[in-house]
């Protein structure tokens, strides 16, 4: 479980480094949360997006200036 939260925290930061507008962000976030809710279960989803929005928010909070 822990190998899960850092890839998804880790994956929510290369989005933002990769993807600098929150509105292009948002979208490809959700739809790999969506994928993954499909793939294991709907909280696995859940999870997966509040990973990601943690990795982001990191990314753009050490990016603040």
């Amino acid at each position: 479980m822990l190998i899960y939260f850092i890839a998804f925290t880790i994956s929510g930061f290369i989005i933002g480094t990769m993807v600098k507008d929150i509105e292009k962000s948002i979208p490809i976030m959700m739809s790999i949360s969506v994928m993954w809710g499909l793939i294991y279960a709907p909280v696995w989803g859940l999870a997966a997006l509040g990973e990601l929005s943690l990795g982001f928010y990191i990314f753009t909070m050490s990016n603040k200036k």
